[in-house]
Parts: structure tokens; sequence; C-alpha cells
């Protein structure tokens, strides 16, 4: 991962667990987040930063910031908005905003998956259970600065989730940006892209971090 080498040689120490859900720990380990997005995923990530990093005399865990890419991204929203108290800054990249519209936008191919993985937005109980689980649920707790990167051509996650993130978040008087590139899928990729990517991240980092 080149943000995280970027991140270090600029001064920040960076932190990347294996929640429950990461693969390289068998197939019972990466389904433990089916049907529990944002559950004890989240709370593995929040036992870190409470529990663990404070004991490390090398870290201030005081300025703290959480960044995360496609379901990295989603987690990124679920902290910032369910945990605001921990954080100095946040960066969203691509990540589903709300898990209603979300199930609706995902390529046509998709859908049975994650009917499987997330539930069934046609049935009303499991309908209820993504409206909590969403980002768009719990965000207007937010406190830290947050930026929001995007591809214009993610057939995935739609730019149309992040701009529906940054416009409602805009309205509510949150401090939020959007990077949207407009030559990018999901994930950004070309070489001048990530350039410009990594650099506004340490850059927004630096800022509200002061590493």
């Amino acid at each position: 991962m080149p943000l995280i080498q970027f991140l270090t040689l600029r001064g920040f120490a960076v932190f990347v667990p294996n929640v429950r859900g990461s693969t390289g720990y068998g197939l019972s380990y990466t389904k433990r987040v089916d049907r529990d997005w944002g559950g004890q995923d989240r709370l593995d990530h929040v036992h870190a930063m409470t529990k663990v990093l404070p004991k490390d005399k090398r870290l201030d865990a005081k300025r703290t910031a959480v960044v995360g890419r496609s379901y990295g991204g989603y987690m990124t929203l679920m902290l910032a908005g369910m945990h605001p108290n921990l954080w100095k800054a946040s960066c969203d990249m691509f990540g589903p905003y709300d898990l209603i519209t979300f199930s609706e936008r995902i390529p046509e191919t998709w859908k049975p998956y994650f009917k499987i993985a997330i539930g069934d937005i046609s049935k009303r109980d499991e309908r209820a259970d993504l409206i909590q689980r969403s980002p768009k649920t719990h965000l207007h707790n937010m406190k830290a600065p947050m930026l929001v990167i995007q591809g214009r051509n993610d057939p995935r996650v739609v730019a149309a989730e992040s701009e529906d993130l940054v416009r409602e978040l805009k309205k509510k008087g949150k401090p939020i940006e959007l990077l949207i590139f407009e030559d990018e899928g999901h994930d950004v990729l070309k070489y001048e892209n990530r350039v410009r990517c990594y650099n506004a991240i340490t850059d927004f980092f630096a800022k509200h971090l002061k590493p």
C-alpha cells in the first residue's frame, strides 16, 4: 500500500488492523462480517483505539485519524459517525453511505450476493437493519473534518453515494470536502491521480493532526 508508506514518510504512525472480515485467516474469519456490517468489525477498531494503542508510549493516541477505501470507506464513515470523539480527521475513499441506495445502485449481477452478505432491502426487517447499519443514520454526530474521495466512473459505489454524503452533511454544517477523479472507477489507479490523491490525504491529515 503506497499510501501507508507515504504517510509514514510524512511523519505519521500507521495502524493497519486485520479486523474480522479480513482475508488471509480462512473463510470463516472472512465471513464473520456477513450480516454484521458495522457491528463487531467496527468494535474491533474501537478496541484498538481505546485499549491497545494508548498503551504504546511512542504514539499520541489523542491525535488520530481514520482512512479506508471501499468497505474500509464504509467503516471510516461508521467510525466517524458512531465514535466521533476518537478522531481529529477522517478520509472516506468511495465507501457506501446509505446501504439502501447502495444496494439499489450496485450492478445487477452483484445484487444476489449482497442480499446474502448484508441483507435484502425488499424484506421489511432486513431493510430496517440496513438503515441502522448505514453511515447516513449516524453521521449527524460527526465532529472531525472529513475528506471524501471518489471516482466518477465507479460501478460499485457510484459517485452519487459520495455526492449524497457530502451534500447532506454540508446541509448539516459539517466540515467535509469532496475530491472526485473524473477518469477513475472503483479505485485511484492512474499515476498522476495517485500522486494527487495521496498528497491530498496526507496534507489533510497534516493540517488537522499536525504530526
